[in-house]
């Protein structure tokens, strides 16, 4: 019984300090508890499989989905080899609430625009054929007459 009770203990002493340089994401709260909102975007392409950077930082492999603040613009950058790469513009919009009576009520829901962010990208042209040095290209020897 003592070894259990020691066991708890030891157990319960490491599990308390493992926890104290935790720290609490509070990215579950409304924005008007944060101060600002986070709002979860989806970003595809066609073809799939593109990296796709936000100018905030975060990034991905398309498709996917990013959490990113709703209060200010940014851009997504999409990139993918044999593909023109393309940037898309996002910017925050906010989205009246109304109650059940038909009124305007509480505080506007936090958006971006586009949400999903969707980018068709085009194949790149080929690369120029480049000439080696020396000047005029190689013709084919003449048959003898």
């Amino acid at each position: 019984m003592r070894f259990l009770v020691r066991v708890c203990a030891i157990g319960s002493a490491l599990l308390a300090a493992g926890c104290a340089s935790w720290t609490p994401s509070w990215d579950f709260l409304p924005g008007s508890l944060t101060g600002s909102a986070n709002v979860s975007l989806t970003i595809e392409s066609d073809p799939p499989g593109a990296d796709a950077k936000t100018s905030l930082g975060p990034s991905c492999r398309t498709p996917c989905m990013l959490p990113v603040p709703a209060d200010r613009e940014f851009t997504v950058n999409y990139s993918l080899n044999g593909y023109i790469p393309q940037v898309v513009p996002v910017r925050p919009r906010s989205v009246e609430v109304f109650r059940s009576d038909g009124d305007l009520g509480g505080a506007p829901l936090a958006e971006v625009a586009p949400n999903p962010v969707y980018a068709q990208l085009e194949p790149a042209p080929p690369p120029a054929p480049t000439r080696k040095r020396g000047g005029r290209p190689k013709q084919p020897p003449q048959p003898p007459r």
